[in-house]
């Protein structure tokens, strides 16, 4: 067979009950399925079921017998068909390289009712979930597949057009503003957690530091909380995490959109600290009006930052038409 036309997934590990529910879900968004396994029997009727509902499936049987193939079934499918490529495991979902090596405490966590009753309320600004549920004791998660990649990929490729940069910042805002609102702050916002669709919209992702009073801490003890290119300097202090701290990452991924590079991406390691700590951040390569606006969010002071990202994505906008 060809590639498929369209949108097209990989499934690996789909003879699990937790791959049938992905690849439903998946089937559900419209999207053609690869569905690889060594369970020849349950992948048969996991193929016949989802052929029943009308999608669009092709199973392949991957031979036990040879540890190379089954180690790179998943990559050899997504060669032949393209696509995206979702390998399920006892431990949840491989999406694209990020993985969740959890346990079910963890996950549970994860899963969490409030944290994911708040972000099914953020319309378009976070991805859509389109799958939650328990299979075999192992809960499961899957996302709205966004086709447009990262925004760090899309800015490796060269800063972004102004007016691309005040959509993505908008709606970024948006998302976090939905979440401040409930409580959560999400702790870890950069270019790598914004992923784009094919119309160019944006959604934050990956709330794996998120952190509110309403849900169980995520992060695992000892982990780095954030990512120290976007690090706000109080958080360098290793002050407590607020909306504030979100804003001063938002402003230093809109710097970012329009430089190509995070503010202080010409110092060390331990330079990066101290100059989110000390240094007065470049100027955007943009008007004096915009680079004022935009550099407001990166205040060394909290108090000094716009109170709500939203009204930061306002600022800019105005700036820009000045």
């Amino acid at each position: 067979m060809d590639r498929f036309e369209g949108r097209t997934a990989v499934v690996t590990g789909a003879a699990s009950g937790i791959g049938l529910a992905v690849a439903e879900a998946l089937a559900a968004e419209g999207m053609q399925v690869v569905m690889t396994d060594i369970d020849a029997g349950s992948l048969d009727g996991h193929v016949t079921r989802l052929r029943d509902s009308g999608a669009t499936v092709h199973p392949i049987v991957v031979d036990v017998r040879d540890p190379d193939a089954v180690d790179g079934a998943g990559e050899a499918a997504v060669e032949r068909f393209g696509g995206l490529h979702v390998a399920v495991n006892n431990a949840g979902i491989v999406n694209r390289g990020y993985s969740w090596e959890l346990g079910l405490d963890e996950w549970h966590r994860v899963l969490d009712v409030n944290l994911w009753g708040v972000i099914h309320g953020v319309r378009g600004f976070v991805p859509r979930i389109l799958a939650t549920g328990e299979e075999d004791g192992h809960p499961f998660l899957a996302l709205e597949f966004l086709p447009g990649g990262s925004l760090a990929a899309r800015v490796s490729d060269g800063p972004l057009r102004l007016e691309e940069t005040l959509r993505v910042v908008a709606e970024v805002a948006a998302g976090l503003d939905a979440l401040h609102r409930a409580g959560i702050v999400h702790r870890d916002v950069k270019p790598s957690n914004v992923m784009l669709r094919e119309d160019g919209s944006a959604a934050l992702t990956d709330f794996g530091l998120a952190k509110g009073a309403a849900y169980t801490l995520l992060t695992r003890p000892g982990q780095v909380l954030g990512t120290l290119d976007y690090l706000a300097p109080e958080l360098v202090r290793g002050g407590e995490a607020t909306p504030a701290s979100d804003m001063y990452a938002l402003g230093c991924v809109a710097f970012e959109c329009l430089a190509g590079h995070a503010p202080f991406a010409d110092r060390s390691l331990f330079g990066v600290g101290t100059a989110h700590l000390e240094d007065d951040p470049p100027d955007p390569p943009a008007s004096p009006e915009l680079a004022r606006a935009l550099l407001r969010a990166l205040e060394k002071d909290p108090a000094a930052r716009p109170p709500t990202a939203t009204m930061y994505a306002h600022l800019l906008r105005a700036a820009s038409r000045s």
